[in-house]
């Protein structure tokens, strides 16, 4: 027997029943045995997923995953609260699946029921199921998979801490950092959320990197990054927008290369350590 259950907003966020069946209400995708770890600079291919292994012992980990799963602990989701879902759960065989519910999902509009006697049914509230669940736990390998972070966020709590942004104060540092020349009234508070999360991974970057090391991506940005003016005798960047920042950025990440038979120029759009 398989069990759908749903968590409703609120202060106490409670946990009810919806529908107990014999019946899927996801499908395990196929493509789970080659899953990545968690990189926020890594784009995904259609056919792969995130995973963090060891889910259970993770901070933002939900009681749900930590116990056994006992379907006559919850009691049965009520009409008033369907407004209220805030993500759906399917518990099919040790296997949970997740989906994260939107005030959009909850149709509430005339449909047909096509069966051996069609019925027209008015106004009753309709969640459409997801063909690929938002998450995926295994319990027996105790491996979380997902494929956006973004979307589970809210489920887990804390789990948005796996990509670091630069605080204001590590975002000011950086900007005064020798290299830089700020330029056109450009701020620590023109930097948005995408080029602060950059930042932080270019200080572990930089930090990295012995003085010869710092030297020599100062010639790699210069030489790749045309567009951004140089100072060669200050030895800094201007940065004027949130578009120098990116490609100085993306320069300390040495996300540029030249390919090797036809020589081109390029920008990885998506890294993977190999």
């Amino acid at each position: 027997m398989n069990h759908l259950i749903a968590k409703v907003k609120g202060r106490t966020g409670d946990i009810f029943k919806v529908i107990s069946a014999n019946k899927d209400f996801f499908t395990l995708p196929d493509d789970l045995d080659n899953p990545a770890a968690y990189n926020s600079d890594y784009k995904l291919d259609d056919d792969e997923w995130f995973a963090i292994e060891n889910f259970a012992t993770q901070s933002f980990c939900i009681d749900l995953l930590t116990k056994q799963f006992v379907p006559t602990e919850y009691l049965q989701l009520a009409a008033n609260n369907y407004n209220k879902l805030e993500y759906l759960c399917s518990y099919q065989s040790g296997v949970y699946y997740f989906q994260k519910l939107a005030a959009r999902q909850l149709l509430r509009k005339n449909w047909i029921y096509f069966s051996t006697t069609p019925a027209l049914i008015e106004n009753e509230p309709i969640i459409v199921i997801n063909d690929v669940p938002d998450a995926v736990y295994i319990k027996n390998t105790d491996t979380m998979y997902f494929k956006k972070l973004t979307s589970i966020s809210s489920i887990f709590i804390g789990i948005d801490s796996l990509y670091r942004t630069a605080t204001q104060q590590e975002t000011q540092n950086f900007l005064e950092a020798g290299f830089i020349k700020l330029e056109n009234g450009y701020s620590e508070a023109s930097v948005k959320p995408a080029n602060r999360k950059r930042i932080a991974m270019a200080m572990d970057a930089l930090n990295s990197f012995d003085a010869k090391g710092k030297k020599s991506i100062l010639n790699y940005i210069k030489d790749y990054c045309p567009n951004l003016t140089f100072d060669t005798k200050a030895k800094n960047f201007s940065i004027g927008t949130e578009e120098d920042l990116k490609q100085l950025l993306y320069g300390i990440g040495e996300r540029y290369y030249t390919t090797k038979l036809g020589n081109e120029k390029r920008l990885a759009n998506s890294i993977k350590k190999l």
